[in-house]
Formats: C-alpha cells, structure tokens, sequence
C-alpha cells in the first residue's frame, strides 16, 4: 500500500505542505494541492491519529480533483478507520470498475472483509492485490497480515509476514514485526531469530535490543537478556524501561545488590514510581535484609496505597520476624485490594495454621487451592495441616480432588498413598502407590518420610522391585 510520495522532496518540503494546508483550514482559504500533495497530507494526517483532519483533506481533495482513483482509495481507508464498513465497500466497488488492477482497493477490500469476519471473501481479494502488487510486493503482504493482525487472526497474520520476508529478507519493518509477534504467540526462539535478523542490517535500534532483552528473560535466559539491554542502554543511556529491567534480570540472576542500584537509578527518572520501590523490597527481601524491604515496602504503600503487592511484601517480613498478628493485617489489606491471587490466600492460611486458628487457615488454604488448582505445593501443604489437625478423611477428599484436577502429578499420589496407609486402607494405599511408582519411581520417598512403617510392607516393597529402573 502507497505510503507516501516524499522521494519527490525533502522532508521539509513535505512539512510545509502539510502546514499549508493546515493553515488554509484556518483562514478559510482554501488552497491548490496536486493529487500527489493530498495523498502525503492525508497519509500524515493518519499517522498523527488526527482522523477529522484527514476525512476534511480528502473531502476537499476529491472536489479539486474529483477523477483522481488515489484519492477515492483514501477515502475509502478513512471510512474503514471510522469503522463504517459498508460505505468503505461501496466506495471501492465503484472504484474497482474503474481500476480493476488497482493492489491497493484490493487491500482494502480484503481488510474491510477481515474486520466483518468474512475470511472467505478477505482472501479472495487479498489474493488479487497479491496478484496486481509488482514491485510492492512485499509491502502489500506486509499490510495482509496487519489487517489479520487487527482481526486477532495471529496465524494468519504470521503467515502473510513470513511471505513479506521471502520477498524481501531486508524489510526491517516485516523483521520487527515477525520479532514481536513471535514473541506475543510464545514462540520465542523464532522472535529471536527475526529480531537478530533486523538487528544485523540495524544494528543500532534501542527498541530492537530492548525487546530481544525481554525475550531472553522470558527463555531465562538471563544473561543474554543483559547483554541486550546493555546494548539498548549503550545506544539510549536515558532509555528508563530498559534500565528497569535490567534490574529485573539482575536480580533473576541473584544479583540483588547490583539490582537494587538499577532501580534505584530508574527512580532517578521516575521517583513516584511505587512498584519500582517494591521490587527493590523484594530484593533486600532476599538479601535477607528485613530492615531496609520494610522501608522499601512503606515507601510504596505511601506512594500508593492500593498497591496490594507492597502489602503483601510487608506481610511476609512480619511472618519472617514471627510477629504474626501484624503480618495477618498486612496480608490481609492486600487481599481486600486484589483477592485473586492465591499466593495471598496461601501465605494468609499458613500463618493462621501457625497461630492454631485452622478453621480460618482452612478457608484460606481453600481459596488459594481454587484460585490456583495446579499448585502442588498449596495442596500439599492443606492437605498435611488438615491431616495433622486429626481429620484424616477429610484430608484424603481434599487430595483425590487434587489428583482429578493433576492426573499425572507423582507428589500427589503418593502423598494420598500415604495418608491411605496411615488410615489403614492399604488397598487404595497400594493403588495409588503404584500409580505415582509408574510417572516418578525416584520420588516414592514422599511416602517413606510420611509413613515410615511403608519400609516394612512386603507388596510396597514388591513394587518398588517391579518398578525400579534398570541401571545400565
């Protein structure tokens, strides 16, 4: 798709065009521009997002120049991006008949068809402009796939970005765009790969290395995500988000100290800045410094209160420090702020069960299990208080629930073999005993630390001999 016509002129030639005819606007006067003129002001208009602007400029360019096709096809985007699809068609069927090998109606047409959800007909016409693209080729199938993009057609959209790259390998707006979609579908070894791509024919784009930063922090992969911010930092030392998160991936690295300098510099720009304070938190949290997380922590909740994560790391240095009744109030002010998160819920049932309040800590344990059924250690850690407060079957409800909800999860089973064993039920104790043998042979020692007596059963140990791996 035309994006503009400026290799006529300079960029500030191109400036005063779109001035003048701002101006004109003003007076009232209205001024002559060629088709071409009209085209570069309407395209700039769109790009400033300043859609009232560029509907007038088309307006008044197809009355000047009423024949003109580019103009007609302009206004036809315009209508798309005020979301009314059926003009926009109307508008280039007519236009169609008049130019029928036109890529850029075609374009259109598929676009307007993508945002209806009529993929049939979006492909039919993205195939002729496909067809009638010549040396626009790649442009034409780079703008195929933003369309899909817009209708959140991912795959499709990476397919049509892919073609874009066979066209033309050094497109780098196809190359960035590949990077960041990779990236937002997960599959982030190919977003790797586009973005060093780009980055060998630019080597100096911030938002590249920042990106790829992000990226290989995302594959743990933390010191190349330094690498690439130190980069990001070396083109763009005022670049605060990637001083942030270099911070971030510091401290991935246990780096806490270097960390804490990061951010501290990143409040340099930004000094209201609450979760920057509560990352900072985190790491002294770490360090084990439970003096300097509070200040950090209170520094946050002053900046703002319903940061429900610096409550929450308040919190936990209260339960540190055993001072449980105000780690309970703290905790539970982030709950009251977010009460979703079952790391919440969790930490809150565990200290009720230190402060021998288990029917609270039940409820509490019960949320975190809901909000969070795949969490092995949450259940594990209900189960085994509700065992050990005398209610045994109970217990074993609780985990045939987490077993339905985590089929192949060996902790889990063994940990009901073991409460089976303890209930006496050896025949449902053997059953899911063998289960966990067949997924983790290694970790049956799950049972042995809870019912050692499990040592001295002939069919456990019979099973243990049927499962054990051959050595080599």
């Amino acid at each position: 798709m035309k994006e503009d016509n400026r290799d006529n002129y300079d960029d500030q030639e191109f400036e005063e065009t779109v001035n003048r005819f701002k101006e004109s606007l003003i007076s009232g006067k209205t001024e002559y521009f060629d088709v071409s003129d009209y085209e570069d002001i309407i395209e700039k208009l769109l790009e400033e997002g300043d859609l009232e602007l560029a509907e007038m400029a088309v307006g008044q360019g197809i009355k000047i120049h009423p024949n003109a096709i580019p103009l007609q096809v302009k206004n036809a985007q315009i209508l798309l991006s005020k979301g009314d699809i059926k003009n926009a068609l109307e508008n280039l069927n007519r236009v169609e008949k008049l130019e029928t090998n036109n890529p850029d109606i075609y374009l259109l047409k598929g676009t307007a068809y993508t945002i209806e959800g009529d993929a049939k007909s979006a492909v039919e016409a993205f195939k002729k402009a496909i067809r009638y693209a010549r040396d626009e080729l790649d442009d034409i199938l780079y703008h195929i796939g933003v369309a899909f993009i817009h209708s959140g057609d991912m795959k499709m959209a990476i397919k049509y970005l892919e073609k874009a790259h066979k066209v033309n390998p050094e497109n780098e707006t196809v190359l960035y765009e590949l990077g960041f979609f990779y990236d937002q579908t997960d599959n982030l070894e190919k977003s790797i790969y586009y973005y060093n791509k780009y980055l060998d024919i630019d080597p100096f784009n911030t938002t590249v290395w920042y990106n790829l930063g992000i990226v290989y922090n995302r594959l743990e992969n933390f010191e190349k995500a330094l690498e690439s911010y130190d980069y990001a930092l070396a083109l763009n030392e005022k670049f605060h988000q990637a001083v942030f998160n270099k911070g971030n991936t510091l401290a991935n690295l246990g780096r806490y100290e270097e960390a804490i300098t990061r951010y501290e510099e990143f409040l340099e720009g930004d000094p209201n800045n609450d979760e920057a304070y509560c990352y900072i938190g985190e790491c002294y949290l770490n360090l084990e410094n439970f003096r300097k997380a509070l200040q950090a922590y209170q520094k946050a909740i002053r900046l703002n209160q319903k940061n429900d994560n610096a409550w929450y790391g308040a919190g936990l240095i209260m339960l540190f420090e055993k001072q449980y009744e105000e780690s309970v109030v703290f905790i539970k002010k982030a709950i009251k702020i977010e009460n979703g998160i079952s790391d919440y819920w969790f930490s809150l049932g565990k200290i009720y069960a230190d402060l021998k309040n288990f029917e609270k800590a039940v409820v509490a344990f019960d949320k975190s299990v809901t909000l969070e059924p795949d969490n092995t250690e949450m259940w594990l850690t209900y189960t085994e208080i509700v065992f050990n407060i005398g209610k045994p079957q109970k217990a074993i409800l609780l985990l045939e629930e987490a077993n339905r909800l985590n089929k192949k999860n060996p902790f889990l089973q063994y940990k009901l073999a073991a409460f089976y064993f303890h209930t006496g039920d050896e025949l449902k104790a053997l059953k899911w005993f063998e289960k966990a043998l067949k997924i983790s042979y290694d970790d049956h020692i799950v049972v042995i630390e809870f019912y050692p007596n499990a040592v001295n059963n002939k069919k456990v140990m019979d099973l243990l001999k049927k499962y054990r791996p051959i050595v080599e």
